[in-house]
């Protein structure tokens, strides 16, 4: 997860202790409070809420985050599995994600970054070590009775990582592989396409056999990265953004069709769609694609709404707040969306830890109650960072000692 627009959801867990064998140091990470054994009443039922209406089938869930998603831009090498630990996090095990789904989420979102994987560049070839280690993490959520969520996560580059200084596009070392969303240029346009499209293609025909407990997400915040518009419409730069959703339009139906052309049970897979940046407030010119399914499309956006309290300055929730959350985000969510039969996951919200435990209790109130009562499924942000550890204090997402297997 990185800093984004000034309208995005938190969601928040207290403390809770939730203890289990887990394959690691068993300490908690350095200089951060130990888990409180405290009753589980501290972290509000409603988070881990399960299935709310047969439009969500989901209930809410939990990111695997900062894991698979980890990467390095501006080499082509084959990191290999490295990255996984390679942003702090320890190595997934089945314990880990067994003290999950003993928690109540229902759904464990796995982010995925491709692009540092690529052993050969004709057709993008995924490393088959990688795509081996994505499937047993999917394998032991599936087996822990979760829906799983993939995507491709973090290969969304900046322009100039795609291109040389004199213009014409890099087949290098000195660049890296992914897609863009650039201005005015075609050129980068059909290379990102051909990413995109080759990725799909393989990690489809992967996991086609796997039922619908296994969601797609086609891309997770797409956006033109390094742009003054990058997480936000700002003065003068509202035909930009349309003109973003256009491409991002064209990227999402090329990887539609490319899932649905693998057969199997990506006939008719669920596929989660997000708008530019997953933004509800950027979804100008954006809409789904056409589907040779019925039905099996889902709207994704990312929500750390109100901003101010979740990634901002503000340590108190507020009636502001409150109203925020339910007169802006779910009011337009269900009457641009869910009213109208399509269904829709955020896919990520947090509250940072800004040392504000009780606060932000009343927020996860807040925000799951109206996404209860709204049939939305929301899906939190671990990136296992509490107060008063992390530099950024916008940054501080962690809820799951995964050390420790315990809750913080």
């Amino acid at each position: 997860m990185k800093k984004r627009w000034a309208l995005k959801i938190a969601a928040v867990l207290g403390a809770a202790l939730l203890v289990c064998a887990c394959s690691g140091s068993g300490s908690v990470p350095s200089g951060s409070p130990a888990s409180d054994p405290v009753s589980s009443e501290r972290i509000p039922d409603i988070v881990t809420s399960s299935q709310y209406s047969a439009q969500n089938i989901w209930g809410n869930g939990w990111n695997l985050g900062n894991t698979l998603d980890a990467k390095s831009d501006g080499s082509k090498e084959n990191l290999g599995l490295k990255t996984e630990t390679s942003w702090g996090m320890p190595m997934t095990s089945q314990e880990m994600i067994k003290a999950v789904a003993a928690k109540g989420f229902k759904t464990i979102r796995i982010p995925v970054s491709w692009h540092n994987h690529i052993t050969e560049e004709s057709g993008h070839k995924i490393d088959p070590e990688w795509l081996a280690r994505v499937k047993t993490i999917v394998d032991w959520s599936l087996a822990a009775g979760m829906k799983v969520i993939i995507n491709i996560h973090h290969d969304n580059l900046g322009e100039t990582y795609m291109v040389k200084p004199t213009g014409e596009k890099v087949y290098g070392m000195d660049s890296t592989y992914g897609f863009c969303v650039p201005e005015n240029n075609e050129s980068l346009k059909d290379a990102s396409l051909e990413y995109i499209k080759n990725i799909w293609k393989q990690v489809a025909e992967y996991f086609k056999a796997y039922d619908d407990s296994l969601v797609f997400e086609l891309l997770n915040e797409p956006r033109a990265v390094g742009k003054e518009y990058e997480w936000s419409t700002t003065a003068g730069t509202e035909g930009k953004v349309l003109a973003a959703n256009a491409i991002i339009k064209e990227y999402e139906k090329a990887a539609l069709d490319e899932i649905r052309k693998t057969g199997g049970n990506n006939a008719t897979r669920y596929v989660m769609v997000p708008p530019y940046a997953a933004s509800p407030s950027m979804m100008n010119g954006w809409s789904l694609p056409t589907d040779s399914a019925s039905g099996k499309l889902i709207v994704s956006v990312h929500a750390y709404t109100p901003y101010e309290f979740c990634m901002g300055n503000d340590t108190t929730f507020t009636a502001a707040h409150k109203s925020n959350i339910e007169n802006w985000l779910f009011k337009t969510l269900d009457q641009e969306f869910v009213s109208n039969g399509i269904p829709v996951i955020i896919g990520e919200t947090s509250a940072s830890d800004k040392n504000n435990y009780d606060e932000r209790v009343k927020w996860a109130k807040c925000f799951f109650g109206a996404s209860k009562e709204r049939g939305i499924s929301s899906i939190l942000w671990d990136n296992m960072v509490v107060y008063p550890t992390g530099t950024d204090k916008a940054e501080r997402h962690g809820y799951f000692n995964r050390n420790a297997c315990s809750w913080f």
